[in-house]
């Protein structure tokens, strides 16, 4: 998101290897969904203002209490088939759902909602960028990595002969970070 978009909150799940320390580059409040105590530690180094453990706790009910019961501008997420669902408990009207993942072939939404609050909902598919968008998105990348602001989590490293190894480690959550499979 460009500054100028006017989001400041954001509830980012799972993507705090790059989303979270660019949404708190960009001036965000930023509030995360985790699994645990590992990932939260992880999230609050990366920036995370709030921890939310989606697997104890209200999700709805704690991203109200911590915007004062406005709701969050915008959602950043790689299961929307899982969390279209909690839309109406998080969003404020004229907000966004970004989606960069599923984990199944369709998603049901709360499309009345959606609908009656002119909810955004944006793809963002990496291979589908144009060369200008990629080429601003890797420059961005690079200066914060530079800037130390951006800092590459990697989780475990494979060799290509293990890739099935790699691939469970993404699957099952096992990994705290990301996977590096070797050539």
């Amino acid at each position: 998101f460009q500054a100028e978009d006017g989001i400041r909150d954001k509830l980012v799940t799972g993507v705090q290897t790059c989303a979270l320390p660019i949404s708190k580059a960009r001036g965000a409040t930023v509030l995360t969904t985790i699994s645990g105590d590992a990932k939260a530690d992880l999230a609050r180094k990366a920036g995370a203002d709030h921890c939310i453990n989606y697997r104890t706790e209200n999700v709805g009910d704690r991203v109200m209490a911590a915007t004062a019961k406005k709701g969050v501008d915008a959602v950043i997420d790689m299961d929307f088939s899982s969390n279209a669902k909690f839309a109406p408990a998080i969003l404020h009207p004229r907000s966004r759902f970004v989606v960069y993942g599923n984990s199944q072939a369709e998603a049901t939404i709360p499309s009345q909602f959606m609908l009656t609050n002119f909810i955004g909902i944006q793809y963002i598919f990496v291979y589908e960028l144009t060369a200008q968008e990629r080429a601003s998105a890797v420059n961005g990348i690079n200066k914060m990595l530079e800037g130390k602001s951006l800092i590459n989590n990697v989780a475990l490293t494979l060799p290509l002969a293990e890739i099935h190894a790699a691939h469970e480690a993404v699957e099952q959550g096992k990994a705290l970070g990301n996977v590096v499979v070797t050539l």
